[in-house]
């Protein structure tokens, strides 16, 4: 297949959207995932992985990995999901989404492979694949996956090997229409990335959560390796670690996977100075700041209790004293009622909006009215409900506030973050 553009790239992957319904979060994905690696000769058993799972940090902690594991001269694959500006950000190399012409030929030929699969991947799947597959042809010294939603039956479990690095973010409740309504349910589709042999990274986190973890490393002879809270409270003591707290929370990890690995494979040792440089890394609509004249505009993708929680905490850490003016989307599924005290505590005005959909997107946005109801509810005084997310976008940027934020659905972050209204000339990042 000859694919000459990001466009022509997009609309070769539309049909394997709507499958995304068809998936329930259950082994449906592992027996459409399987065949299909199988197709391609099980790239994935030739590379080094690196796989992170968890609720809260999963991104940030996996564009650190890479940019810890690029310093080091190593070559490595990063694959993420979702992404925010542009579907090349699955699939990345020392840090880079490959260029668009290298992208539009690889896929094309990928593309020409798969359909001869007997079943169609979905969008999720695909990609991952894709990424395995040029992570393997272009030889990279490790791959560092992020999984899609829980562990265990996600697409990204096809990797098994014994030296794969298991890294468990902060754990807590988000998608529990698949994952399960408990801290255990879900901890245990999290844990389920663990195979025999692996190595497992993470924070000390609550004892219903490191029952499950520690049950899964010795039914997998596993070993777990937990930062205390002591440990992680000294290293944030250390003043050459300059980020916003869950940032700071989610590079510390990182880091601490560098330590074993450097010693593990023989890596070099990391200067302060290059460390440093990776604390400056900006990833994509995470506490993102830009200058909009002479506002401060910050885009943050955090949709859940845990994400907002430790968003609004780094927020006020910046920003003591400031009640800024938010603009919200959110999908039509997400539990929002106990974002509803959260948003109401942070914000001196709040606008609901709606981010746009298509028919063979199988998600849908919370209608801006619901959600605008349900702060007013919630305590808020100052809510506009505004359906068009480009009229909503426009009475943000005429707030008299001069400190904004978009937040929620990661669709509405990468669908404003292209508009007209961010990208003119008085536009300053």
């Amino acid at each position: 297949m000859t694919i000459q553009n990001i466009v022509e790239a997009e609309a070769a992957l539309l049909p394997h959207v709507p499958l995304v319904a068809q998936l329930d979060g259950k082994d449906t994905t592992l027996e459409r995932i399987r065949p299909l690696m199988e197709l391609l000769g099980n790239p994935q058993d030739r590379l080094r992985v690196i796989h992170i799972a968890g609720t809260s940090g999963k991104t940030s902690t996996a564009y650190y990995m890479s940019a810890m594991l690029t310093a080091a001269g190593q070559t490595t694959g990063l694959t993420v999901s979702p992404h925010v500006d542009s579907v090349k950000e699955r699939v990345q190399i020392n840090g880079q989404p490959l260029d668009e012409l290298t992208f539009c030929k690889e896929l094309g030929d990928f593309l020409d492979i798969v359909k001869t699969a007997e079943r169609q991947p979905s969008y999720f799947e695909l990609l991952y694949a894709f990424a395995i597959w040029i992570f393997d042809k272009y030889k990279v010294d490790y791959a560092v996956v992020e999984t899609g939603v829980g562990g265990l039956y996600d697409a990204t479990n096809m990797v098994t090997r014994t030296d794969k690095i298991c890294v468990i973010t902060d754990i807590g409740f988000d998608h529990t229409h698949l994952l399960g309504k408990n801290l255990t349910d879900i901890t245990t589709q999290k844990a389920g990335i663990i195979h025999d042999g692996n190595h497992v990274f993470m924070f000390e986190q609550t004892e219903e959560i490191m029952i499950v973890i520690n049950q899964a490393a010795k039914a997998h002879k596993a070993f777990v390796h937990v930062i205390s809270k002591d440990m992680e409270q000294q290293a944030q003591r250390d003043d050459s670690v300059v980020m916003p707290d869950y940032q700071r929370h989610n590079w510390l990890l990182a880091k601490q996977v560098y330590e074993y690995l450097q010693n593990r494979d023989e890596l070099q040792s990391l200067t302060s100075e290059v460390l440093h440089q990776t604390q400056k890394l900006q990833i994509p609509a995470r506490m993102d700041t830009r200058r909009i004249n002479d506002k401060t505009l910050i885009m943050d993708g955090a949709h859940n209790v845990q994400k907002m929680t430790a968003f609004v905490s780094s927020f006020r850490q910046l920003y003591p004293n400031i009640r800024p003016t938010i603009l919200i989307a959110l999908k039509d599924d997400k539990e929002y009622e106990a974002l509803i005290p959260i948003w109401v505590t942070l914000a001196a005005q709040i606008i609901t909006t709606t981010f746009n959909t298509t028919q063979d997107l199988p998600i849908k946005s919370m209608d801006s009215e619901i959600l605008a109801d349900a702060l007013r509810s919630g305590g808020a005084n100052d809510v506009r409900s505004i359906a068009d997310q480009d009229k909503a976008l426009a009475a943000l940027l005429a707030s008299n506030n001069q400190t904004l934020i978009i937040t929620g659905s990661f669709y509405l972050l990468s669908q404003l973050r292209s508009s007209d209204l961010l990208n003119s000339d008085g536009f300053k990042q």
